[in-house]
C-alpha cells in the first residue's frame, strides 16, 4: 500500500507549495521504510514466508507397526526434500516414536541415523548389560542360567507386568528429547504433537498431549505382555494400536486442514502360519487393529493423501530390517511426489520454517540441584552416592546415563529415570528410582544335565530364594536348594557396610553331597559318597562393578563313605579349618556363551593344623577366560591351573579332569592328582540372527582343542606328558541355558559323545 499511495502523490498538480513539499517528504520516508523492511526480511529469510498467501495447515498421521514403522522416516525424508511443512503430528506406537522425535525438532536425516543405527536388541530388552551390573549381581548367573526372577509373597508367585520394563528404551528417548525436556505442553513443541495410548483398565483411548514426551512415546509403544504398562496421568497405559492405530481424527481435531497419512499397517498371516495358539492370537489382534484403522481411513477427504508403503513380508518384530523399511517408505513417497509437491513452499520460506523449529530447542541445561526420588526400602544415600558427579555444573548426559546404569545394575529397581525442571529460578535434576513391583522376594531356577550315552548320566535341579532390601544399605539373604546327583543346601547373608556398597561381609553355610568315582587304567573300580558341611565368614571390597577382593575363615567337616568297591579302600571323616583369599575380575557379557570381556580369578587357601584342622595343606589356583568375537565368530581362550604348594602334603582333596571341555573324551573325574592344568581353545560360529533377544534361540556350530593333565608332583609336570583332546559340537542357546550335543576324542583312543545342558565353566 505504501508504494501505491506514493505513486498517487507524484501525479498531483505541479507547484512548489508547502503542501506539495510535505507530500514529497512523506513519500520519500515511506519508500525508504519499505526498502529497509525488504532488506531486513531478505536477511532473515522471512520475506516470502510473510508475503505468500495463507496456506492450509498440514497434519501428519503416523501409524503403528513395530519395525515396519521405520518406513515413516523414509517418507519424512521425501517431505523435507519437497519442502512440505508439517504443522501437526499424531502417532501411535512406533509412529509415536518417530512422530514425537520429529515433533521435538529432529530432522529426517537425524532420525534416519537414530533409527538405522540404534541397537534395537538392547533397546527392546530390559536388564542392563552384564558388564554394567554390580559385581554382586554378576554372581547371580553362576549355576543359575535361567535369567528370570519370579516374585514371591504370602499370596504366591508374582510376575512382572511385562517381559520388558522399558528401562533402556526410555533412557534412549530421554537422551533424544533433551532439547525439549522442559516442555510439558505438547502444543508448545516445535511441532504440536499427540501420542495415542490405551487405558488398559477402562479400555479407553487416551490422547497424550502433555507431560513428559519420552514417557508418552514409550506408553504409546508398550505392547501388552511384552512391555510393562506405563503409569501416567493417573492411568495405566499400553500400546495405542489397540484402540486407534491410525489417529486421523486426532490430527483433524488439532486444527489440520489437509492430512498426510502414513499407514504401515499389520499384514494378516497366511493360513500356513496359523498353526499355533500364538499365531491365532496374533491374527485376531491384527484383525481388530485393522478394522479400527479402516474406520479412521474412511474419514479422509479428497484433499487428504494416504501413503501405504509396500513393505511385503517385513514383520513388525524384524528390527534388523529397519533400514530396508526406511528405503521402502522413501520409494513409496517418491511415487507420490507430484501430488505431494502441491503442498511445497518456497526454499526461503521452508528455511524460515525450519529455523523456527530449531529456535524452540534448547542446549544442555546447567544443573543447580540434584533431587533423589526414592521409591524403595533402600536409603536415598545408596542412589545419591552414585550421582555425585552430576551436581553443580552443566548436565553431562554420558555421566548421568552411566550413573543411572550403575544404579539400575543393582537390580533392585524396576525403572530408574530422570527429569529436568525449573523451580524458583533454579534447574533441578530429579532422579526417580522405583522398586520392582514383584519384589523384594525372588525365586530363580537352574538346571544341569549331562549324559555320555554310555550309561553315565547325572542331573541337578536348583531353586534359589533371595530376599533383597533387608535394610537401608541393601543387605540380602539368600538360600539355595539343589536336588539330583549332587544335593546341596546353601544359605548366606550379604551385607554392604557403606552406602556405596564398597565394603561387605558375607557369612555363609553349605551342606553338600557328591559322588566321586575312582578309576584305574580307565576302569571304574570304586565309588564314594562325600558329604561336607562348611561354615565360612568372608569379608572384602568390591572394586567398582568389575572386581572383588575377599578374605575368609572357614570350618568344614568332610565324611567319605564307600558305596561301590573293595572295603579296604579308605573311609573316614576329616575336620578342616583354614583361611582363604581371592581376587576376581569379571567383565564378560554373559556366562552361557561369552562373546566379549574378561573373567580372571586368583585364589589361595591355607588349611592349618594350628587352627584345629586334622590335616594341613595349601592350594592355589588361576582361572582365565577371554572371548574374542568378530562377526558371527567367537574364539574362547580358557585356562585352569591349580595345585598344592607342597607335594608331600597328604590328605589333599584330589584335583580332577575329564568330561566335556575338561579333556573331552575322558570320563568325568577319570584323571586325578595334586596338580592340574588345562588350556582350551573353543570356536563358535553363530547361525542366523534375530533382533529381539527375548524370543531368539541362537544356534552355534563349533569345536574345541584342549591340552592338559594332572600330576602327583611338580617334578612330573612336563609338556611331554601333556594330553591332547578335542571335540565338535552344536549348541542351542536356550532360555534354560546352552544345550550342547558333542562328540569328542582324546589320546589313547578315548572318545565319547555328550548331551550337556548347563554352565560349562
Amino acid at each position: 500500500m505504501a508504494w501505491i499511495w506514493c505513486m498517487r502523490c507524484t501525479h498531483e498538480e505541479s507547484g512548489m507549495g508547502i503542501r506539495q513539499l510535505g507530500f514529497s517528504l512523506i513519500c520519500s520516508v515511506l519508500i525508504l521504510s519499505a526498502l529497509l523492511r525488504a532488506a531486513l526480511a531478505a536477511d532473515t529469510g522471512v520475506t516470502e514466508w510473510a508475503a505468500e498467501k495463507p496456506r492450509p495447515k498440514i497434519g501428519l498421521v503416523l501409524s503403528g507397526g513395530g519395525a515396519r514403522g521405520a518406513a515413516h522416516v523414509g517418507v519424512l525424508k521425501v517431505l523435507e526434500e519437497l519442502r512440505i511443512p508439517i504443522d501437526y503430528i499424531a502417532g501411535t506406537s512406533m509412529g509415536a516414536i518417530v512422530g514425537g522425535l520429529y515433533a521435538s525438532g529432529m530432522t529426517a536425516e537425524a532420525l534416519e541415523r537414530v533409527v538405522g543405527l540404534a541397537d534395537w536388541g538392547r533397546l527392546l530388552s530390559d536388564r542392563p548389560p552384564r558388564s554394567q551390573r554390580s559385581f554382586r549381581r554378576k554372581s547371580d548367573d553362576v549355576g543359575f542360567l535361567v535369567d528370570f526372577d519370579v516374585g514371591l509373597d504370602e499370596s504366591g508367585l508374582i510376575f512382572p507386568g511385562g517381559l520388558v520394563q522399558g528401562q533402556n528404551l526410555e533412557m534412549e528417548m530421554k537422551r533424544l528429547t533433551l532439547p525439549v525436556i522442559k516442555i510439558e505442553d505438547f502444543d508448545k513443541l516445535p511441532i504440536p504433537f499427540r501420542a495415542i495410548a490405551t487405558d488398559i483398565v477402562s479400555g479407553e483411548e487416551v490422547v497424550l498431549g502433555s507431560g513428559d514426551l519420552a514417557t508418552a512415546m514409550r506408553a504409546s509403544m508398550s505392547a501388552p505382555g511384552i512391555f510393562k504398562p506405563v503409569r501416567s496421568q493417573g492411568r495405566l497405559l499400553v500400546d495405542g494400536g489397540i484402540v486407534n492405530n491410525v489417529p486421523i481424527d486426532v490430527v483433524r481435531e488439532m486444527g489440520a486442514d489437509i492430512l498426510i497419512i502414513v499407514d504401515v499397517g499389520f499384514p494378516l498371516l497366511a493360513e500356513t502360519q496359523l498353526n499355533s495358539a500364538l499365531g491365532i492370537t496374533k491374527q485376531m489382534l491384527t484383525i481388530l487393529i485393522n478394522a479400527r484403522a479402516k474406520d479412521q481411513i474412511a474419514l479422509l477427504t479428497t484433499d487428504d493423501l494416504l501413503i501405504s508403503p509396500e513393505l511385503g513380508d517385513l514383520g513388525s518384530e524384524e528390527f534388523q530390517r529397519m533400514k530396508e523399511a526406511q528405503q521402502l517408505g522413501k520409494e513409496k513417497a517418491m511415487e507420490l511426489a507430484q501430488t505431494l509437491a502441491q503442498h511445497s513452499i518456497s526454499k526461503q520460506s521452508y528455511l524460515a520454517y525450519r529455523r523456527g523449529i530449531q529456535g524452540v530447542r534448547q542446549g544442555l541445561p546447567r544443573v543447580d540441584n540434584v533431587i533423589v526420588e526414592n521409591e524403595s526400602k533402600l536409603s536415598p544415600k545408596v542412589i545419591a552416592e552414585r550421582l555425585a558427579e552430576q551436581q553443580d555444573g552443566a548436565l553431562n548426559v554420558d555421566q548421568l546415563e552411566s550413573d543411572i546404569a550403575d544404579i539400575y545394575g543393582l537390580d533392585t529397581f524396576e525403572t530408574v529415570t530422570y527429569d529436568i525442571t525449573d523451580e524458583g529460578g533454579e534447574t533441578n535434576l530429579a532422579v526417580r528410582a522405583r522398586e520392582k513391583s514383584w519384589g523384594p522376594n525372588y525365586l530363580r531356577f537352574g538346571i544341569n544335565l549331562e549324559d555320555d550315552f554310555e550309561g553315565e548320566s547325572n542331573y541337578n535341579f536348583a531353586a534359589r530364594f533371595t530376599r533383597t532390601e533387608i535394610n537401608e544399605k541393601g543387605g540380602e539373604f539368600r538360600a539355595e536348594l539343589q536336588i539330583g546327583e549332587s544335593p546341596r543346601l546353601y544359605a548366606e547373608l550379604y551385607q554392604p557396610l557403606d552406602y556405596a556398597s564398597r565394603w561387605f561381609i558375607n557369612p555363609y553355610f553349605v551342606y553338600q553331597r557328591e559322588n566321586s568315582t575312582l578309576f584305574q587304567d580307565g576302569l571304574r573300580i570304586a565309588q564314594f559318597l562325600s558329604t561336607s558341611t562348611t561354615f565360612s565368614f568372608d569379608g572384602g571390597r568390591q572394586l567398582g562393578n568389575w572386581g572383588e577382593i575377599r578374605i575368609g575363615l572357614s570350618r568344614s567337616r568332610v565324611d567319605d563313605a564307600l558305596r561301590v568297591g573293595q572295603p579296604a579302600l579308605q573311609n573316614g571323616s576329616t575336620d578342616i579349618y583354614g583361611v582363604s583369599t581371592g581376587f576376581s575380575y569379571d567383565t564378560i557379557d554373559r556366562v552361557a556363551i561369552p562373546r566379549s570381556g574378561l573373567n580372571l580369578s586368583l585364589g589361595w587357601s591355607s588349611i592349618r593344623q594350628n587352627f584345629g584342622s586334622d590335616i594341613a595343606f595349601e592350594v592355589a589356583g588361576l582361572f582365565f577366560l577371554k572371548p574374542q568375537t568378530w562377526g558371527d565368530h567367537t574364539l574362547l581362550h580358557w585356562w585352569d591351573i591349580s595345585g598344592t604348594t607342597r607335594d608331600e602334603t597328604a590328605g589333599v582333596k584330589p584335583l580332577s579332569l575329564g568330561g566335556l571341555f575338561n579333556l573331552s573324551g575322558y570320563a568325568a573325574g577319570e584323571l586325578v592328582g595334586k596338580h592340574s592344568a588345562i588350556g582350551r581353545l573353543l570356536y563358535y560360529h553363530r547361525l542366523g540372527k534375530q533382533a529381539m533377544p527375548v524370543f531368539s534361540t541362537p544356534v552355534y556350530l563349533g569345536g574345541s582343542i584342549e591340552a592338559g593333565n594332572v600330576w602327583q608332583s611338580r617334578d612330573e609336570i612336563s609338556a611331554d606328558n601333556t594330553l591332547l583332546a578335542g571335540s565338535i559340537f552344536v549348541v542351542f542357546d536356550t532360555l534354560l541355558g546352552p544345550i550342547y550335543v558333542a562328540y569328542a576324542r582324546a589320546e589313547d583312543n578315548h572318545q565319547s559323545a555328550y548331551l550337556f545342558l548347563g554352565q560349562t565353566f
